[in-house]
């Protein structure tokens, strides 16, 4: 049986509690009013399948990561000192979150998947395997990433390139981990090796309100520096409205994992919910490039009727 709630920490055999992916006081607590954001909930076995929701702080943005010992011990240094991103570690902490939630995630899919498999509900069994399938290589990927982590941070090496600037404050947080190889090129390689690709290259991304700016983080395998590193510099070389556009495509079609204030929600989302969830399926049923970028501006003045043509455009 596949355990979803046991301690990521390597040799550990207590259960987890309910960790947060980013921490609860400074920066999630800094944008919440009343202690509470909105977050974007996806299931795929209710309709709609997407929701937005007002949660408290001690539920949202949260998985079972980390018993409470280890949650304390091991993120100490992020959440109780003041955050220095030219610091390794605490960027791989950042990381081993972003890793650690997509990774228990995963599991809790295949969980609900294998059970609706021997239920006696009619449903198409064939794809709910094909998605078990497809989330079990996912984890190995992911696992291959967690394990640099927890050897740098054993070891004191350094195996993952990070990177970060400052940008004018957002009421919003994500963290996100974007496959490098595109639905096409995954494809392509497909017919012409007739296997899959050993490891898919994977970008770990966290965006979040710091102070008075927002701050953008990536980082990524050493391993994969040579095909990646081209498109994570454009991140920090383009001027800041050209970033704004890549964050909020990464925002509409690549992340599902992102919190935002009652103002963000009020002023961007409230009233084109509908919009947002056509997003989120656009990529996979529509467009085999996800590294095209569109012209919406989710922090532009203008995002609405941009997003609405942008709609109009591509779902008629």
């Amino acid at each position: 049986m596949l355990n979803t709630n046991d301690c990521f920490t390597p040799n550990c055999n207590e259960k987890s509690i309910n960790s947060h992916i980013l921490q609860r006081n400074g920066i999630l607590s800094s944008i919440a009013i009343d202690n509470h954001l909105w977050a974007l909930k996806v299931d795929d076995f209710k309709l709609p399948f997407v929701e937005f929701k007002r949660i408290g702080l001690k539920k949202i943005y949260t998985y079972l990561g980390f018993c409470n010992p280890h949650d304390d011990k091991l993120f100490k240094k992020i959440e109780t000192q003041d955050l220095d991103f030219d610091d390794y570690e605490t960027n791989l902490l950042f990381t081993l979150r972003t890793i650690c939630n997509e990774i228990w995630l995963k599991k809790v899919a295949i969980k609900t998947h294998n059970c609706i498999i021997n239920s006696e509900l009619l449903i198409d069994r064939k794809n709910l395997k094909d998605g078990i399938a497809q989330n079990e290589i996912a984890i190995k990927d992911l696992s291959f990433f967690e394990n640099y982590i927890w050897k740098d941070l054993k070891e004191n090496t350094k195996s993952f390139t990070f990177r970060f600037r400052e940008i004018s404050k957002q009421e919003i947080c994500l963290n996100a981990i974007l496959t490098y190889e595109t639905t096409q090129e995954i494809i392509e390689f497909i017919k012409k090796n007739g296997a899959q690709i050993d490891r898919l290259s994977s970008i770990f991304i966290s965006f979040f309100p710091y102070k008075n700016k927002s701050i953008l983080m990536m980082g990524y395998h050493n391993d994969d520096e040579k095909k990646v590193k081209s498109f994570v510099n454009e991140f920090f070389i383009e001027n800041e409205k050209r970033v704004e556009r890549k964050i909020t495509n990464l925002i509409l079609f690549h992340c599902e994992t992102w919190v935002c204030s009652d103002k963000f929600h009020n002023d961007k989302i409230k009233g084109l919910e509908e919009l947002f969830f056509k997003a989120i399926t656009f990529f996979p049923s529509e467009i085999k490039n996800e590294r095209n970028i569109f012209d919406i501006n989710l922090f532009d003045n203008k995002f609405s009727e941009k997003f609405k043509i942008w709609h109009k455009k591509h779902n008629g």
